[in-house]
């Protein structure tokens, strides 16, 4: 979770007050640990500053991350540094004859990153025939026939539940059909996997 605030300050690198574009990131940092709300310990949020700049009278900016601390210990050539480096990596060349700008000044907020996980579903074992709604008259492709196919209800599944088929698996949102040369089986984190018999060809 991360929220970017911007704000447009257009000013030439050798003429800017770097006092002033310090309190314009404070600003922006404000806010943006304002939209956060207090979610975690502020000591966990994650600041960065990114000032957006271009050669004078250039359409496109390039993005130039920076350390966070007071803008007012940086030193113009530092920047003209790290702006040329930056072009030249994303360019080939750059102009060191030709004047930059600051047009806008970016700072994002977010909360640590987090490894992604699927939780287990909190699923009782239970008895494969207590899944079962019924049965249905379904076409076999390999009989080319109508034949009875036994329908489960999806939601009642357990982990290990095993699936013989010809099989209808049925929920809400989607249903499958297990032809009578296939098994399912529900893992442990409620996902169907499906066998299909090899017919040696």
């Amino acid at each position: 979770v991360a929220f970017d605030m911007t704000r447009s300050h257009r000013a030439n690198l050798v003429d800017a007050d770097f006092n002033e574009i310090e309190s314009l990131f404070d600003a922006l940092e404000e806010e943006g640990l304002a939209t956060l709300g207090g979610a975690v310990d502020p000591e966990d949020i994650i600041i960065e500053r990114t000032l957006m700049m271009r050669f004078v009278g250039q359409g496109a900016e390039t993005d130039l991350p920076i350390e966070r601390k007071s803008f007012g210990q940086w030193k113009p050539q530092e920047i003209r540094e790290r702006f040329d480096a930056a072009y030249k990596k994303l360019y080939g060349r750059t102009y060191p004859d030709n004047q930059v700008e600051f047009v806008t000044f970016k700072v994002r907020v977010g909360l640590p990153p987090r490894p992604f996980h699927l939780p287990k579903p909190n699923i009782e074992q239970g008895k494969i025939d207590d899944c079962v709604k019924g049965q249905r008259q379904a076409f076999s492709l390999i009989k080319k026939d109508y034949i009875p196919f036994t329908v489960y209800d999806r939601f009642k599944l357990f982990p290990d539940a095993h699936i013989p088929g010809p099989a209808i698996i049925e929920e809400r949102e989607s249903t499958i059909i297990l032809g009578e040369d296939a098994s399912a089986r529900l893992d442990d984190q409620g996902f169907v996997w499906i066998e299909v018999e090899s017919s040696g060809q």
